[in-house]
């Protein structure tokens, strides 16, 4: 299940963590929805960017085969 979660600390900092994307998709959804961010007028300023193990997951799936 594809899942995003925003984080908002007191000091009003964001933190955006992804997962169920396979790839390099989290980054694509990001991209929306910081363009959809700025068009209403919210300054996006991406701090750091740190990569899950599913960033590093394919998208083909293995089959198993019992002889």
């Amino acid at each position: 299940m594809k899942e995003i979660r925003i984080e908002i600390d007191r000091n009003g900092k964001v933190r955006i963590l992804y997962s169920g994307f396979v790839g390099d998709e989290c980054f694509r959804e990001a991209e929306k929805m910081y363009m959809i961010l700025k068009s209403k007028g919210v300054d996006v300023t991406i701090e750091q960017v740190t990569p899950t193990q599913e960033y590093y997951t394919t998208t083909t799936q293995k089959t198993k085969v019992s002889l």
